[in-house]
C-alpha cells in the first residue's frame, strides 16, 4: 500500500448471525465524514430506525478510529465509541485515551460497526486484521482488570476493551474501560455493549498503516515535544500526580460540593498533591507516542502491595473528573478514598460521574427526608461517609435492591423517589451534571445546555481561561484568535460576544472529537493549533486540506448529531439547566451570591440557534442543511411512516 492510501475499512459484526465482514469506505465519504462520531452518528443516521430502544437487537455500536487517530503522535492515541444512549434516548459519544485506539488502526480498521445479540457472552477476537467471535461464557461477571488477564492468558500480549459487571446487568452509566485504566465514560455505551453480550473486543498484532509524509507529521511532533514543558497546561498535566488533581488548587466555588447544594469544601487542601503522590503507580506511557502523559495510574490504598500492583498491572487510571464527582461531591474527605472509589468505577465499569451525581441525588434525598435509610436496604447513606457510597457503588453495579433503581440514572431515580426530588436529580437530557459549577462559567453553562449528549465538561474550552478578572493561563489568547477569540471577558458574561466564544470553540473541539485528536493536547490553550491540526491530516492522509476544512467537519458533527437528537424526539426544550442553579446562589469563596438568570440564559440560548442556522425550535434550516453537505439527513427530521 502506497503512502496516503488507507483504504478506510470498516468491520462490519453482527452478532445475531455471527457473521464478520469488511467494508470499505469510498473516497467521497470518507473525505466528507472522516472518523469518531462523525462517521459514528452518519452510520447510526442511516442504518437505524427512529425510536429504536439503545438495548434492541437491531440498536448499532460503533468503535471508531479517524484518517488520524490511532497513530504514534501527538493527541492521537485515542478512540471513539458512538451508539444510542440509554440515559438520555439522544446520540451517546465516548471517548478514551490510551492504547487501544492505537491497536484498532493497526488491526487495520477506521470503526468496528456491531449489531444484533449473540446467544451467549462472546469477546470479538482481532489478531493480526483477522477477526473472529470466540465464545466466552466463562468471562461473564469479570471485572475489567480481570477479564484481561483472562484474554491474555488465552491471546498473548493484547490490547483489550471490556464491560464489567455494571455493563452486564444494564446499568444506564456503565462504561466501557480499555486496557484496565482507560474508561469510555458518560452515556451509558458500555451497557450498550452489555445488552448486545459482547464481554471485550481484544486486538492483538498488525502494523500501522503507511504515512504520506512522515517527515511532516515528525516535524509537528518535535514542535510539540519542544513546546510540552514551556506551555503551562501541557506542563501541568504532565508532571505528577497530572490533571485529574485538580481539585486542592481550585477555587472554592467552581466545583460540586454535596451535589451543588454548597461550595464549602474544608477538605480541599488534602486534595493537594502530597497526598496524591502517596499513592501515584505510574505516571508515563499511558497513550503511546503522545509525551504528555497526561493520565496517571493509582493504587486503591497507599500501601506498598496495592500501588505495586498497580504499577505492575497498569491499574487505577486517573481521568480529569473522578476526584470531583466521587469526592467534595459526595462530601469526602480523605482523597484516598476517593482514589479507591475510582479504582472500583474502573473494575466495576461505572462511569464515576453519572455514578458520583446518582449517589449524591441519593445522600441529599436521604438527608432532606424524602427518603429512609430502608429505602437504601438499611444503609447510612449521608455526605461524608466513605463506607456506605462504597456499598452502594457495588450494589448499583449489580442492580442489587436500592442499586436497581439508582442504575437507571438520576432522571429516572427521581420518579422512583418521587415528591420534590426532580429538584436534587441534576441532569440534562437525562445525562447527570458534571462536577464543574455552571454558575461560575456562563459559556460552559451553555454548552451543557445545547451540548448534544448533555453536560460535558469538554463540549468547549472553559471561561475561566478567558476571564478578563484573572485568566487562568497567561497565553489565552495566542491559539484563541484563529478560532474567533479576541479578548478576555468576565467569565459569568451573559453577552452576545460569549454566545459567538462559545460557538467558535465548540465548532473547533468538535473538528477535533470528529478527528479524534485529543482536546488536551490541542488549542486554544495547549500546543496543537487549528493549523497543525489541518498538518496532521495532510501529513497522514496525504490530502491537500486546510483549517476551513478541518472547521467544517467540526460544523457537520454538530449538525448531524442535532438531526440524530430530533429524529429521536428531543426538541428545543431539553436545552436547559437544572433549576438548582438558578435558584440557589453559590454560597462561599469570591464568587458567593452568583446564580444563572433564567431571561439572560434563555437569550443565550436562543443567539445560539441563530448563530447555528437553527430556527426557533432549534430545527437546523433548509439552508444550514445545504450548507454542511447534508440534504440526504432532511428527511431524518420528519415523523417516519407507521
Amino acid at each position: 500500500m502506497a503512502p496516503g492510501e488507507d483504504p478506510g475499512r470498516v468491520l462490519r459484526v453482527d452478532l445475531s448471525n455471527r457473521s464478520v465482514e469488511v467494508e470499505v469506505l469510498d473516497a467521497e465519504t470518507r473525505r466528507d465524514y472522516v472518523g469518531g462520531s462523525l462517521l459514528g452518528t452518519r452510520l447510526l443516521l442511516a442504518e437505524t430506525q427512529a425510536g429504536l430502544d439503545a438495548f434492541d437487537e437491531a440498536a448499532l455500536l460503533v468503535l471508531a478510529s479517524s484518517v488520524v487517530a490511532g497513530h504514534r503522535a501527538a493527541g492521537l492515541a485515542r478512540f471513539s465509541v458512538v451508539a444510542k444512549s440509554p440515559l438520555t434516548g439522544g446520540i451517546g459519544e465516548s471517548r478514551a485515551e490510551g492504547p487501544f485506539g492505537i491497536a484498532l488502526k493497526e488491526a487495520g480498521f477506521e470503526a468496528i460497526a456491531v449489531r444484533g445479540r449473540a446467544g451467549g457472552p462472546v469477546i470479538l477476537s482481532i489478531t493480526d486484521g483477522a477477526a473472529t467471535l470466540v465464545d466466552a461464557p466463562e468471562l461473564w461477571g469479570l471485572d475489567t482488570s480481570v477479564v484481561v488477564d483472562a484474554i491474555e492468558a488465552r491471546m498473548g500480549l493484547c490490547h483489550v476493551a471490556a464491560i464489567g459487571p455494571a455493563g452486564e446487568r444494564l446499568v444506564r452509566f456503565a462504561s466501557i474501560v480499555s486496557d484496565r485504566s482507560f474508561a469510555a465514560p458518560r452515556m451509558g455505551l458500555g451497557a450498550v455493549m452489555g445488552s448486545k453480550r459482547l464481554k471485550a473486543i481484544a486486538i492483538a498484532g498488525g502494523s500501522a498503516p503507511p504515512v504520506a509524509d512522515p517527515d511532516r507529521l515528525a516535524a509537528i511532533d518535535v514542535r510539540y515535544a519542544a513546546e510540552l514543558m514551556r506551555n503551562p497546561v501541557t506542563r501541568w498535566q504532565h508532571e505528577p500526580p497530572g490533571f485529574g488533581a485538580w481539585v486542592g488548587g481550585a477555587t472554592t466555588g467552581t466545583f460540586s460540593v454535596e451535589n451543588y447544594r454548597t461550595s464549602r469544601f474544608p477538605h480541599a487542601p488534602g486534595y493537594a498533591k502530597p497526598a496524591l503522590l502517596r499513592q501515584l503507580a505510574w505516571s508515563t506511557g499511558g497513550c503511546p507516542g503522545c509525551p504528555t502523559d497526561c493520565i496517571k495510574g493509582f493504587g486503591a490504598s497507599a500501601e506498598e502491595g496495592a500501588i505495586g500492583s498497580a504499577r505492575a498491572r497498569r491499574e487505577g487510571g486517573l481521568h480529569q473528573e473522578a476526584l470531583a464527582a466521587l469526592g467534595p461531591n459526595l462530601g469526602l474527605g480523605d482523597v484516598g478514598d476517593v482514589l479507591a472509589l475510582n479504582d472500583l468505577c474502573l473494575r466495576l465499569g461505572l462511569d464515576p460521574v453519572s455514578l458520583g451525581f446518582a449517589e449524591s441525588f441519593a445522600m441529599e434525598c436521604r438527608e432532606r427526608g424524602l427518603a429512609t435509610a430502608a429505602d437504601f436496604d438499611g444503609a447510612d447513606l449521608r455526605f461524608g461517609a466513605t463506607g456506605p457510597a462504597r456499598e452502594l457503588i457495588e450494589r448499583i453495579a449489580r442492580r442489587e435492591g436500592a442499586g436497581d433503581w439508582l442504575a437507571d440514572g438520576s432522571r429516572i431515580a427521581s420518579r422512583h423517589v418521587g415528591r420534590e426530588s426532580a429538584f436534587m436529580a441534576l441532569e440534562v437530557k437525562g445525562l447527570e451534571m458534571t462536577a464543574f459549577d455552571p454558575r461560575a462559567q456562563s459559556g460552559l453553562a451553555l454548552g451543557f445546555a445545547v451540548a448534544p449528549f448533555g453536560p460535558r465538561y469538554d463540549f468547549v474550552e472553559h471561561d475561566v481561561d478567558y476571564d478578563d478578572r484573572a485568566p487562568a493561563w497567561p497565553h489565552s489568547l495566542e491559539l484563541s484568535r484563529a478560532l474567533g477569540v479576541s479578548r478576555m471577558i468576565p467569565a459569568t458574561a451573559t453577552s452576545a460576544e460569549k454566545v459567538r466564544n462559545v460557538a467558535a470553540l465548540a465548532e473547533f473541539w468538535s473538528a477535533l472529537d470528529a478527528l479524534v485528536v485529543c482536546p488536551f493536547a490541542s488549542a486554544p490553550v495547549r500546543i496543537l493549533s487549528l493549523e497543525n491540526v489541518a498538518g496532521i491530516v495532510g501529513a497522514i492522509a496525504g490530502w491537500e486540506t486546510s483549517s476551513q476544512e478541518v472547521m467544517a467537519w467540526g460544523a457537520r458533527r454538530l449538525q448531524l448529531m442535532r438531526i440524530y437528537n430530533l429524529r429521536e424526539g428531543l426538541s428545543a426544550d431539553d436545552d436547559r439547566l437544572p433549576d438548582r442553579f438558578f435558584e440557589d446562589p453559590i454560597d462561599d469563596g469570591p464568587l458567593a451570591g452568583e446564580r444563572l438568570d433564567r431571561g439572560a440564559f434563555a437569550g443565550m440560548i436562543s443567539a445560539y440557534y441563530e448563530l447555528m442556522g437553527w430556527d426557533a425550535d432549534g430545527i437546523p434550516t433548509a439552508a444550514t442543511r445545504r450548507r454542511h453537505g447534508l440534504e440526504w439527513a432532511a428527511p431524518k427530521l420528519e415523523p417516519e411512516e407507521p
